[in-house]
């Protein structure tokens, strides 16, 4: 995997939040899912890493209950200012990618 790969990722990810009608919480749950395989390679510095693994502990917390996983067991139970919070970092990380991705193609 390399940067590229993890731009991809995040770019489809949050181009289908953006427009779904799900619920914030669900939105979020897509996100995570979506991007929760990337491993250190997929980002430019151990700052976006970092925070990478920071959305990833904060939005799969709560242990699976029946057949939901940590995901969704966590980010249903999430209030809506936090679902925002976790959504934006979501976005700001795809951010760093971003720049970093356009910096090599200078």
């Amino acid at each position: 995997m390399t940067i590229n790969y993890g731009f991809a990722k995040f770019f489809n990810v949050l181009d289908a939040a953006l427009v779904s009608s799900v619920s914030l919480q669900e939105r979020l749950a897509g996100i995570v899912s979506g991007v929760s395989h990337l491993k250190r390679d997929s980002f430019p510095d151990d700052e976006t890493w970092k925070r990478f693994e920071e959305l990833m502990r904060s939005t799969t917390n709560r242990p699976a209950e029946g057949h939901e996983g940590t995901i969704a067991a966590t980010t249903s139970r999430m209030n809506e200012n936090d679902t925002r919070h976790w959504i934006g970092e979501a976005f700001g990380i795809f951010s760093r990618i971003a720049e970093a991705c356009g910096k090599t193609r200078q």
